[in-house]
């Protein structure tokens, strides 16, 4: 941006210049009218002073010193008055075009400053450009810092519609500003989200409390939706402003993060599945209700072979395609998950001792066909223990009690098991006594 020193003067400043020079005409042939009479009183005598040639001669001199002062005014102050001029001109074009006074591109405005070189009215004059400028500069790096910040800020009106947007909204919602101005920012939103908006359009304004922070789903120009945590500031009260405040702040990728690490706190990383974890905290939240509740334990037979035969891998690729086995025979209130190894667990709410064994025997049945993995068939049995309790159960004692009855069924034929408290104390009782012999 190069100053404009020598632009132009214009017709207003040669029109200016124009009467006065016709002032200085004027003042110069009525100086060289009066000068006879004074050039008498000097001591010129009479008979020469009155001369046409003398005063002829004395209106040319005011002629002359009228053009000689004009010429130095000009001089001096024209082009005092010129320079002033040009820079007003550079300042205005800047100042009336936003995306220069915001880029960072554009050399400081202070670079038109006009040297004071004396304290009269030009110089008066000149300091008060200077400290425009200034103030101008100070306006231009707020607006570059609005402008260049990752978060997007914007202005309501009372009707809800978008005067002012940051060109942050390009980077975090793809709009450019100039599409924003003017919309109805209710046309961005999730329509979920159109709570914030009076049926009329209008900002909601929350008495006492100037600042709210909120989360909501804005369109991005691409037709996704972005996650944003805006914080409204009422700020119409301020003359300066005039309107409703919007800072708003992409927290999408955040919001992800948080949803895949809740995930994987409650789920199984090798079949996707709910974990122990998962299972207990439902178990409490179902028998908090009360409802009546099974628990189906089941543990997978010949899996060992599996490991010990083929490798790991091929044990994990088995585990899998458990839960998609599974999932199809069950309702969407029931739940299965992996509690760890080849051990499984399905939660059953609201079914009766006898529906929840003809559940396990449909499980059981699914889980026995062969599982492919890679090309080769492999085939494993399961054994299941199914325990019932209705609230103030704890998740934890069906657990146990589906345990026991896990076991039994795995040592006797028909593989699937219902809890049974004496089988359980005459287990007790068995292990007592063989504990005892060992003894």
């Amino acid at each position: 941006m190069q100053p404009t020193d020598r632009e132009d003067p214009g017709p207003g400043r040669r029109a200016a210049f124009s009467r006065l020079a016709v002032g200085m005409a004027v003042l110069g042939l009525a100086v060289g009218a009066v000068f006879p009479f004074f050039a008498v009183l000097l001591g010129v005598p009479a008979v020469y002073a009155g001369t046409p040639d003398f005063r002829a001669a004395c209106l040319a001199a005011g002629l002359v010193l009228g053009a000689a002062n004009w010429l130095l005014a000009r001089h001096v102050i024209g082009t005092r008055l010129q320079v002033l001029a040009g820079r007003l001109g550079d300042v205005a074009a800047i100042a009336g075009d936003p995306a220069a006074l915001a880029s960072r591109t554009t050399p400081p405005v202070t670079d038109l400053a006009i040297p004071v070189h004396s304290t009269d009215s030009l110089g008066v004059a000149a300091t008060a450009f200077n400290a425009l400028l200034t103030a101008l500069e100070r306006e231009r790096r707020f607006r570059s810092v609005v402008h260049a910040t990752n978060d997007v800020l914007a202005l309501l009106t009372d009707d809800g519609r978008i005067s002012f947007v940051s060109d942050s909204v390009t980077t975090v919602l793809g709009w450019a500003p100039g599409q924003l101005i003017g919309r109805h920012a209710s046309g961005l939103l999730f329509a979920e989200d159109d709570h914030l908006f009076t049926d009329i359009g209008a900002p909601i304004s929350h008495d006492g409390q100037p600042s709210q922070v909120f989360l909501v789903r804005v369109r991005h120009a691409d037709g996704g939706w972005r996650h944003l945590e805006v914080s409204s500031s009422d700020r119409r009260d301020d003359p300066t402003i005039a309107a409703l405040l919007i800072t708003a702040r992409d927290v999408t990728e955040r919001l992800e993060l948080q949803r895949r690490l809740a995930h994987q706190a409650t789920h199984d990383d090798l079949t996707g599945l709910p974990n122990r974890a998962a299972l207990l905290a439902r178990g409490s939240e179902l028998l908090a209700g009360p409802v009546r509740l099974a628990v189906l334990l089941m543990d997978l037979d010949r899996f060992k072979e599996v490991n010990d035969t083929l490798g790991h891998s091929y044990g994990d690729r088995l585990l899998a395609q458990i839960g998609p086995r599974l999932t199809p025979l069950l309702r969407e209130v029931d739940l299965v998950a992996r509690l760890g190894g080849d051990e499984f667990a399905v939660l059953l709410p609201e079914v009766t001792p006898q529906e929840a064994c003809a559940a396990a025997t449909r499980l059981r049945t699914a889980l026995t066909a062969p599982f492919p993995v890679d090309g080769i068939t492999l085939d494993v049995d399961v054994s299941i223990g199914v325990a019932v309790g209705a609230g103030p159960e704890e998740i934890g004692a069906l657990l146990r009690q589906a345990d026991v009855a896990m076991y039994l069924a795995k040592e006797g034929r028909t593989r699937v098991e219902l809890y049974d408290p004496a089988a359980e104390d005459h287990d007790r009782r068995r292990r007592l006594l063989m504990r005892a012999q060992l003894d």
